[in-house]
Protein backbone atom coordinates (compact mmCIF):
# COMPACT_ATOMS: atom_id res chain seq x y z
CA UNK A 1 0.00 0.00 0.00
CA UNK A 2 2.83 2.39 0.87
CA UNK A 3 4.93 1.93 -2.01
CA UNK A 4 1.47 2.56 -4.15
CA UNK A 5 0.51 5.80 -2.65
CA UNK A 6 4.41 7.39 -3.11
CA UNK A 7 4.56 6.27 -6.34
CA UNK A 8 5.87 9.24 -8.31
CA UNK A 9 1.71 9.19 -10.28
CA UNK A 10 0.35 9.21 -7.11
CA UNK A 11 2.27 11.81 -5.35
CA UNK A 12 1.44 14.08 -8.25
CA UNK A 13 -1.74 13.12 -7.85
CA UNK A 14 -2.06 14.00 -3.97
CA UNK A 15 -0.33 17.03 -4.49
CA UNK A 16 -2.50 18.16 -7.60
CA UNK A 17 -5.83 17.26 -5.27
CA UNK A 18 -4.51 19.24 -2.50
CA UNK A 19 -3.42 22.46 -4.72
CA UNK A 20 -6.75 22.19 -6.76
CA UNK A 21 -8.91 22.06 -3.68
CA UNK A 22 -7.28 24.55 -1.79
CA UNK A 23 -8.63 26.73 -4.67
CA UNK A 24 -11.24 25.57 -5.10
CA UNK A 25 -12.44 26.46 -1.23
CA UNK A 26 -10.25 29.99 -1.39
CA UNK A 27 -12.45 30.92 -4.03
CA UNK A 28 -15.32 29.61 -2.24
CA UNK A 29 -15.08 31.40 0.95
CA UNK A 30 -14.07 34.71 -1.32
CA UNK A 31 -17.59 34.83 -2.82
CA UNK A 32 -18.62 34.64 0.79
CA UNK A 33 -16.89 37.44 1.82
CA UNK A 34 -18.25 39.41 -1.49
CA UNK A 35 -22.00 38.12 -0.26
CA UNK A 36 -21.25 39.36 2.95
CA UNK A 37 -19.74 42.87 1.68
CA UNK A 38 -23.33 42.98 -0.42
CA UNK A 39 -25.49 42.17 2.44
CA UNK A 40 -23.56 45.00 4.39
CA UNK A 41 -23.74 47.16 1.79
CA UNK A 42 -27.68 46.71 1.11
CA UNK A 43 -28.30 47.25 5.20
CA UNK A 44 -26.09 50.56 5.37
CA UNK A 45 -27.94 52.36 2.08
CA UNK A 46 -31.34 50.99 3.44
CA UNK A 47 -30.66 52.21 6.90
CA UNK A 48 -29.15 55.75 5.73
CA UNK A 49 -31.91 56.45 3.13
CA UNK A 50 -34.52 56.32 6.12
CA UNK A 51 -32.51 59.09 8.14
CA UNK A 52 -33.20 62.89 8.05
CA UNK A 53 -31.55 65.04 5.17
CA UNK A 54 -28.18 66.72 6.78
CA UNK A 55 -26.24 70.10 5.57
CA UNK A 56 -23.21 69.24 3.93
CA UNK A 57 -20.94 70.49 6.73
CA UNK A 58 -22.81 67.72 8.78
CA UNK A 59 -22.09 65.23 6.43
CA UNK A 60 -18.65 65.60 5.69
CA UNK A 61 -17.97 65.71 9.86
CA UNK A 62 -19.45 62.38 9.63
CA UNK A 63 -16.05 60.81 8.50
CA UNK A 64 -12.62 62.25 6.59
CA UNK A 65 -13.19 59.78 3.81
CA UNK A 66 -15.74 61.02 1.57
CA UNK A 67 -16.22 56.90 0.95
CA UNK A 68 -18.12 56.26 4.11
CA UNK A 69 -20.21 59.07 3.67
CA UNK A 70 -22.21 57.73 0.61
CA UNK A 71 -26.08 57.44 0.49
CA UNK A 72 -26.74 59.74 3.31
CA UNK A 73 -29.58 62.24 2.33
CA UNK A 74 -28.20 65.52 1.81
CA UNK A 75 -29.93 68.71 1.93
CA UNK A 76 -28.90 72.86 1.00
CA UNK A 77 -29.76 75.70 -0.36
CA UNK A 78 -28.23 77.38 -3.61
CA UNK A 79 -28.10 78.46 -7.19
CA UNK A 80 -27.08 77.10 -9.70
CA UNK A 81 -24.33 78.04 -12.08
CA UNK A 82 -25.52 78.47 -15.33
CA UNK A 83 -22.23 79.05 -17.13
CA UNK A 84 -20.54 75.99 -15.46
CA UNK A 85 -23.42 73.55 -16.58
CA UNK A 86 -21.53 71.95 -19.12
CA UNK A 87 -21.14 68.43 -17.64
CA UNK A 88 -22.81 65.41 -19.14
CA UNK A 89 -22.37 62.34 -18.31
CA UNK A 90 -22.56 59.41 -20.37
CA UNK A 91 -25.24 56.98 -19.38
CA UNK A 92 -27.77 54.08 -19.96
CA UNK A 93 -30.94 53.61 -18.01
CA UNK A 94 -33.58 51.01 -18.01
CA UNK A 95 -32.40 50.11 -21.43
CA UNK A 96 -31.92 53.41 -22.89
CA UNK A 97 -29.01 55.68 -23.70
CA UNK A 98 -28.81 59.06 -22.74
CA UNK A 99 -27.19 61.38 -20.48
CA UNK A 100 -26.90 62.78 -16.77
CA UNK A 101 -26.56 66.26 -16.97
CA UNK A 102 -24.29 67.38 -13.91
CA UNK A 103 -25.23 71.02 -12.89
CA UNK A 104 -22.82 73.10 -10.40
CA UNK A 105 -24.96 74.51 -7.22
CA UNK A 106 -23.08 77.16 -5.48
CA UNK A 107 -24.08 77.31 -1.94
CA UNK A 108 -25.08 80.11 0.16
CA UNK A 109 -21.10 80.21 1.61
CA UNK A 110 -19.52 80.31 -2.10
CA UNK A 111 -18.73 76.63 -2.21
CA UNK A 112 -19.92 73.90 -5.29
CA UNK A 113 -21.77 70.60 -5.09
CA UNK A 114 -21.63 68.77 -7.99
CA UNK A 115 -25.57 67.81 -8.45
CA UNK A 116 -26.58 64.48 -11.00
CA UNK A 117 -30.11 66.20 -11.79
CA UNK A 118 -31.55 63.17 -13.17
CA UNK A 119 -31.35 61.17 -16.51
CA UNK A 120 -32.44 62.52 -19.96
CA UNK A 121 -32.57 59.98 -23.21
CA UNK A 122 -30.53 60.68 -26.33
CA UNK A 123 -33.81 61.97 -28.30
CA UNK A 124 -34.68 65.08 -25.72
CA UNK A 125 -32.88 68.16 -25.37
CA UNK A 126 -31.26 68.58 -22.39
CA UNK A 127 -33.51 71.11 -19.89
CA UNK A 128 -31.89 74.15 -18.40
CA UNK A 129 -31.69 73.80 -14.11
CA UNK A 130 -34.02 76.04 -11.76
CA UNK A 131 -33.54 79.73 -12.12
CA UNK A 132 -32.63 81.72 -8.72
CA UNK A 133 -32.30 80.77 -5.57
CA UNK A 134 -33.27 76.50 -5.00
CA UNK A 135 -33.51 73.83 -2.27
CA UNK A 136 -32.64 70.44 -2.87
CA UNK A 137 -32.22 67.12 -1.55
CA UNK A 138 -29.91 64.34 -2.91
CA UNK A 139 -28.56 61.15 -2.02
CA UNK A 140 -24.06 61.62 -1.35
CA UNK A 141 -22.27 59.71 -4.13
CA UNK A 142 -18.44 60.25 -4.25
CA UNK A 143 -16.18 59.57 -7.31
CA UNK A 144 -17.00 57.21 -9.61
CA UNK A 145 -14.03 54.80 -10.29
CA UNK A 146 -13.44 53.30 -13.87
CA UNK A 147 -14.03 49.70 -13.79
CA UNK A 148 -11.98 47.47 -15.90
CA UNK A 149 -12.71 47.69 -19.82
CA UNK A 150 -14.68 51.04 -19.42
CA UNK A 151 -13.32 54.40 -21.45
CA UNK A 152 -11.21 56.92 -19.62
CA UNK A 153 -11.62 60.61 -19.50
CA UNK A 154 -9.02 63.05 -20.45
CA UNK A 155 -6.19 63.29 -18.01
CA UNK A 156 -6.08 67.21 -18.94
CA UNK A 157 -8.08 69.72 -19.82
CA UNK A 158 -11.54 71.14 -19.03
CA UNK A 159 -14.18 68.39 -20.05
CA UNK A 160 -18.29 68.67 -20.94
CA UNK A 161 -18.79 65.24 -22.06
CA UNK A 162 -17.68 62.72 -19.50
CA UNK A 163 -17.65 58.97 -18.53
CA UNK A 164 -18.19 58.97 -14.79
CA UNK A 165 -18.33 61.74 -12.03
CA UNK A 166 -14.68 61.86 -10.64
CA UNK A 167 -14.99 64.98 -8.32
CA UNK A 168 -11.42 65.64 -7.64
CA UNK A 169 -11.10 65.05 -11.58
CA UNK A 170 -13.32 68.52 -12.75
CA UNK A 171 -12.78 70.78 -9.79
CA UNK A 172 -10.02 72.22 -11.80
CA UNK A 173 -12.42 73.46 -13.85
CA UNK A 174 -14.84 74.83 -11.77
CA UNK A 175 -14.79 78.70 -10.59
CA UNK A 176 -14.67 77.85 -6.87
CA UNK A 177 -13.95 75.20 -4.18
CA UNK A 178 -15.60 71.69 -5.07
CA UNK A 179 -16.84 70.09 -2.54
CA UNK A 180 -15.65 65.87 -2.42
CA UNK A 181 -18.44 64.39 -2.68
CA UNK A 182 -21.40 64.89 -5.20
CA UNK A 183 -25.34 63.98 -4.42
CA UNK A 184 -28.13 62.51 -7.10
CA UNK A 185 -30.94 64.77 -7.41
CA UNK A 186 -34.24 63.45 -5.42
CA UNK A 187 -36.07 66.21 -5.07
CA UNK A 188 -35.78 70.18 -5.84
CA UNK A 189 -37.71 73.28 -4.86
CA UNK A 190 -38.97 74.77 -7.03
CA UNK A 191 -38.89 71.70 -9.23
CA UNK A 192 -36.16 70.66 -11.74
CA UNK A 193 -37.29 69.67 -15.41
CA UNK A 194 -40.00 66.83 -15.58
CA UNK A 195 -37.62 65.82 -18.86
CA UNK A 196 -35.32 64.36 -16.37
CA UNK A 197 -36.21 60.75 -14.99
CA UNK A 198 -35.08 60.51 -11.68
CA UNK A 199 -31.44 58.77 -11.33
CA UNK A 200 -31.72 55.02 -10.39
CA UNK A 201 -31.91 53.31 -6.86
CA UNK A 202 -29.12 51.21 -6.42
CA UNK A 203 -29.72 47.72 -6.77
CA UNK A 204 -30.74 46.12 -3.25
CA UNK A 205 -29.74 42.33 -4.49
CA UNK A 206 -27.50 39.87 -2.94
CA UNK A 207 -26.62 38.72 -6.12
CA UNK A 208 -25.43 34.77 -7.60
CA UNK A 209 -22.43 35.16 -4.59
CA UNK A 210 -24.01 32.47 -1.99
CA UNK A 211 -24.90 29.84 -4.84
CA UNK A 212 -21.04 30.44 -5.86
CA UNK A 213 -19.98 29.33 -2.56
CA UNK A 214 -21.82 25.90 -2.60
CA UNK A 215 -20.79 24.90 -5.96
CA UNK A 216 -17.04 25.70 -5.47
CA UNK A 217 -17.53 24.09 -2.08
CA UNK A 218 -19.49 21.32 -3.92
CA UNK A 219 -16.67 20.75 -6.55
CA UNK A 220 -13.65 20.81 -4.18
CA UNK A 221 -15.73 17.93 -2.29
CA UNK A 222 -16.10 16.61 -5.68
CA UNK A 223 -12.30 16.75 -6.39
CA UNK A 224 -11.64 14.53 -2.96
CA UNK A 225 -14.16 11.87 -4.03
CA UNK A 226 -12.44 11.61 -7.60
CA UNK A 227 -9.30 11.35 -5.77
CA UNK A 228 -10.67 8.56 -3.47
CA UNK A 229 -11.85 6.35 -6.37
CA UNK A 230 -8.68 6.91 -7.93
CA UNK A 231 -6.66 5.58 -4.57
CA UNK A 232 -9.23 2.78 -4.46
CA UNK A 233 -8.75 1.50 -7.72
CA UNK A 234 -4.89 1.50 -7.78
CA UNK A 235 -4.90 -0.07 -4.16
CA UNK A 236 -7.05 -2.81 -5.84
CA UNK A 237 -5.05 -3.02 -8.90
CA UNK A 238 -2.31 -3.41 -6.98
CA UNK A 239 -3.46 -6.30 -4.63
CA UNK A 240 -4.60 -8.35 -7.58
CA UNK A 241 -1.32 -8.09 -9.37
CA UNK A 242 0.23 -9.12 -5.81
CA UNK A 243 -2.15 -11.69 -5.49
CA UNK A 244 -1.94 -13.38 -9.03
CA UNK A 245 2.46 -13.55 -8.67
Amino acid sequence: MVRVLLSVKMLALHLFTIVLVGVMISLGFWQLNRHNERDAFNDAVRSRAQETPRSPDEILSLSDNPSNLEWFPLATTGEYLVDANLLLVNVSQDGQAGVDPVAVLQLDDGRLLLVNRGFVPLAQPVPAPPEGRVTIVGRVRTSDERERGELSDAAEGPLREIQRIDVARLAPQLPGKVLPIYVDLLGSNPADSPMLSRIADPQLTLGPHLSYVMQWWIFSLCAVVAWALIVRRALAADRRATTSV
